[in-house]
């Protein structure tokens, strides 16, 4: 036992420990300098994906702002038409709420934005708008007429076949523009714009006589005659064909809701020196019908 003892001490002796602890540091300094290249990039990464990551997400956001304008350009809209004959109510995105008479058709988009609410209008309709000051509403017509309003109930009558546009407010204030005109309404005026003359009249009218069709009603307190077939065409989607003595100017006053148009244009022949003819419909080469064709003579 004490020969093996005496080995160990021999052994451990001979070993150098000074030689040791230099090559343990050399060596770790060769791991070091691997590593240092690695950690370098790492943090340089570290440092570049922040911004990277920021940049990316802006022109993300930016992407789907951009689609989703060009979606409501183009296809985020709602399109209404009232058939011939009938009259619709419809819910606007604010909860204004519109009446479109017989062949009226209304635009407009599935979520207002912008400043103001837009919508497109060819024919008539009656609006109850929903009162929003920041937020103005504002009805575009053909010819570049434009009807704006912040919270009101208006009339517009604007037919693609009538170049006599008539704006009629009930309550509120609304504005009729076009081009560099402007006029201001106050409750139960009527603004009148001929498309062909340009000019421009405003008066006071009776509201129920031009708002009564969204009720069903066709209401005429000393109108003129052609204006009376004028409604009956739209109303009933029938073509008139009148010949007028020049010297006559007869006014209708009467009110009618559930007659037929025939039933109505007997009234007005008990009344008025008229009298009238009908042209049945007659099928299209596409097998569509015409429109029913009534003669008018105003004696």
């Amino acid at each position: 036992m004490l020969k093996a003892l005496d080995e160990d001490i021999r052994e451990s002796k001979s070993i150098n420990v000074s030689k040791g602890y230099r090559n343990t540091l050399l060596k770790i300094k060769r791991e070091s300098r691997k590593q240092f290249p690695y950690q370098t990039f790492s943090r340089i990464a570290a440092i570049l994906v922040i911004p990277l990551l920021l940049s990316t997400l802006a022109l993300l956001f930016l992407f789907l702002n951009r689609g989703n304008e060009t979606l409501l350009s183009d296809s985020a809209y709602t399109e209404i038409t009232a058939a011939p004959g009938s009259v619709i109510k419809t819910r606007l995105p604010d909860k204004s709420e519109v009446w479109l008479n017989s062949g009226s058709k209304l635009r407009y988009p599935s979520l207002f934005s912008g400043e103001k609410r837009v919508v497109e209008l060819s024919g008539e309709a009656f609006f109850e708008i929903q009162a929003n000051p920041n937020f103005p509403f504002e009805v575009r017509l053909p010819h570049g007429v434009k009807v704006r309003a912040k919270g009101t109930a208006f009339n517009i009558n604007a037919y693609d076949d009538n170049k006599i546009y008539e704006v009629t407010l009930q309550n509120g204030i609304v504005d009729v523009i076009r081009n560099n005109l402007e006029i201001r309404l106050s409750p139960k005026e009527m603004a009148t714009l001929n498309m062909l003359t340009g000019k421009v009249t405003k008066k006071t009218v009776n509201i129920e006589e031009e708002t009564g069709w969204k009720d069903g009603l066709l209401i005429f307190r000393n109108t003129p005659l052609e204006e009376v077939f004028k409604q009956l065409s739209h109303r009933y989607n029938v073509e008139f064909s009148i010949r007028n003595d020049a010297s006559v100017n007869y006014r209708v006053r009467a009110t009618f809701s559930t007659e037929t148009v025939t039933q109505i244009l007997n009234a007005l022949k008990l009344a008025a020196p008229i009298d009238w003819s009908i042209r049945e419909m007659e099928q299209q080469g596409d097998d569509s019908f015409s429109k029913q064709h009534i003669y008018i003579v105003i004696k």
